[in-house]
């Protein structure tokens, strides 16, 4: 979180990142050219490794979040698909549903016109996922300190990239919505953030050893969390 209260508050060195990356061109944002979308199907994209989830006593949403999805904030993601107001309160013995996001956002009501662009989005989470422990070991072993920058190997910066083109061109599908729907800003911003770290990332830059992974993350299970609830509310 951000505040711009008081004179001296800062924002995460990340997000500051992020921002100076977007916004470099003597203060105007700079003209983006729009990558294609990548041919996802529905049934090529990877999906949790169970169907469905036994809450056992002991367990809370964040642990089935992290194991099922790779990250605590998908918590709100599986509750809204499930049915649960309130992630704190799930009873054991409940079974919940765990399919890929993009067949819970099927499932839920996605407008068919928005698929192909959950489907990459889906397949990009899959992707990162796959990638990041490369990426920490990399990181890791550099030595490098917050702030710094070290020599990220170019098949990783690559398939950081592509990631992050595919994730703009899905990007660009929410940011069209069809006539009756609202733009679903929230999960926009969250996909933003995370498609421009990737970039930040493959060119080894570093924000900080303890947050940088854990925001990238972060901005997946918000965006697909809010992009849930926009789709449960009618597109709106």
């Amino acid at each position: 979180p951000t505040s711009d209260q008081g004179n001296h508050r800062v924002r995460p060195l990340a997000s500051i990142c992020i921002a100076l990356i977007a916004f470099s061109s003597c203060g105007r944002k700079p003209s983006i050219v729009v990558p294609p979308l990548p041919i996802v199907e529905l049934e090529n994209v990877p999906a949790p490794s169970t169907a469905t989830v036994l809450v056992k006593k002991g367990t809370n949403m964040n642990t089935i979040a992290t194991d099922t999805y790779g990250h605590e904030d998908f918590r709100g993601f599986v509750a809204s698909l499930n049915g649960i107001r309130d992630p704190e309160l799930v009873i054991a013995g409940t079974t919940l549903k765990t399919p890929s996001p993009a067949m819970g956002l099927k499932d839920a009501g996605l407008d068919p016109h928005y698929q192909p662009a959950i489907n990459v989005l889906s397949k990009c989470w899959a992707d990162v996922r796959a990638f990041l422990p490369d990426y920490e070991e990399q990181r890791s072993a550099s030595g490098v300190r917050d702030g710094g920058t070290f020599a990220i190997t170019e098949p990783l910066s690559r398939e950081m990239l592509r990631c992050a083109d595919a994730m703009d061109a899905g990007i660009d599908v929410l940011n069209r919505p069809k006539d009756g729907h609202k733009l679903a800003k929230s999960t926009v911003g969250k996909f933003q953030g995370s498609s421009g770290a990737l970039r930040w990332y493959a060119a080894g830059n570093v924000g900080s050893n303890d947050y940088d992974v854990f925001l990238l993350q972060k901005g997946f299970g918000q965006g697909f969390t809010y992009l849930l609830i926009w789709v449960q509310s009618g597109h709106q």
